[in-house]
């Protein structure tokens, strides 16, 4: 049964927008900090339109911002999303069954920490010296087909491959080192001229 104030009543295209708006704004204010506490299992859709669900593992009321999760492809693991809550809609929030249990953080092993601190600086700092300055996209590409089976480094815009052999612009010439090993030479442009032809190089 309608209300007296709905009889009769004309709503424009951008009014009834509005109503929806304030309608949807007063079941938004129902939510509150409790409904994403950390455990409840929550879904809805975000001020977009696109659907999410999963369980509080973190909220923010001063940002509005929660994390949730959700059970990973992978046994054992875990997705997370983010959340901004302002603006969500047909939002479904459920309590779990028994309170949430806080887990201990796992010990951090400060020696561990600073051991794969040190091998990641050196992994990019051997990455970064890899890319050569001032050459050209071309002599990059014969570069990096060299070093996947040769130790090489640049020196300028050449290329040194084992400290014996160098190879400079346009890189179609190896040369030795003094007194070097013109094994190495060999080797090297043989390779050179593999590697060159793969990348469709003369």
């Amino acid at each position: 049964m309608l209300g007296a104030s709905a009889v009769g009543r004309t709503v424009r295209p951008d009014s009834k927008k509005r109503l929806e708006l304030q309608q949807s704004t007063s079941r938004l204010k129902t939510m509150g900090a409790p409904d994403w506490a950390i455990g409840h299992t929550v879904s809805g859709a975000t001020s977009t339109g696109e659907a999410f669900g999963g369980v509080v593992y973190t909220y923010d009321p001063g940002t509005g911002v929660c994390v949730l999760r959700t059970e990973g492809d992978i046994t054992n693991t875990h997705d997370v999303f983010v959340v901004n809550t302002a603006g969500c809609s047909d939002v479904r929030s459920k309590a779990p069954s028994s309170s949430p249990t806080t887990e201990a953080l796992p010990v951090v092993d400060p020696a561990r920490s600073q051991r794969r601190l040190e091998a990641n600086v050196k992994a990019a700092q051997t990455s970064a010296a890899n890319i050569g300055v001032g050459v050209t996209r071309t002599a990059q590409d014969i570069f990096d087909a060299l070093a996947k089976t040769l130790p090489c480094q640049w020196q300028g815009t050449a290329i040194n491959v084992m400290d014996e052999v160098t190879i400079a612009a346009p890189y179609a010439v190896c040369q030795g080192v003094p007194n070097g090993d013109l094994r190495a030479v060999e080797r090297v442009q043989k390779v050179l001229a593999n590697e060159k032809a793969k990348l469709g190089l003369k």
